[in-house]
């Protein structure tokens, strides 16, 4: 592996640049070569399976980025997030074996789901965190969020209830994954 080929693949590790072209400047910044050479070299990585190029994607419109297959994350949060109320609203609070189903979701959407959006709403980009760091922070961001929210409701006068809280928790959710949504429009 030659000195370009190494400072090529530091880059992309480190400062994980959008484009060939941020890439290329990046690399003109350390080494001194054309960026005729330094595209010719990111090819020969990209043939030896070292470097992958994707097309860019734009999208005409909002609408369009809505669609399930690009914005999957948006539907599996709405998802849970109604069959997190439905259960609690429709299934027995104890009792029966519906009710560790109950449970699960409800836990679903006190612990994770509000921090989740946040998450997705601070951070739009998926290479700013990985896996385990955007789930370690989302479950943060959760029990934060639903204490809050719970403290808050408590001075209101409806009160800390079931019938406050979960509309409380499901209209914050919904809402930061609609802001996250745009943002991560905005970005692409």
């Amino acid at each position: 592996m030659n000195a370009l080929e190494k400072v090529i693949l530091d880059i992309l590790d480190t400062k994980q640049p959008n484009n060939v072209r941020e890439l290329v400047e990046l690399v003109q910044k350390q080494v001194d070569a054309t960026p005729k050479t330094i595209e010719q070299e990111i090819k020969s990585l990209h043939k030896k399976g070292l470097v992958q190029l994707d097309e860019p994607v734009s999208h005409k419109n909002f609408i369009s980025f809505m669609s399930p297959k690009i914005s999957r994350w948006f539907w599996i949060v709405l998802g849970l997030s109604a069959l997190s109320f439905l259960s609690i609203v429709l299934l027995p609070e104890t009792g029966t074996p519906l009710s560790y189903i109950r449970y699960i979701f409800a836990f679903i959407l006190v612990a994770f789901l509000p921090g989740y959006c946040l998450t997705e709403t601070m951070f739009p980009k998926q290479q700013t965190m990985d896996v385990i760091e955007r789930t370690t922070f989302s479950i943060g961001l959760s029990f934060a969020i639903t204490v809050l929210s719970g403290l808050i409701l408590s001075f209101t006068p409806f009160g800390l209830t079931l019938a406050t809280t979960l509309p409380t928790l499901g209209s914050i959710v919904i809402a930061l994954a609609t802001v996250a949504l745009i943002r991560k429009y905005k970005i692409q």
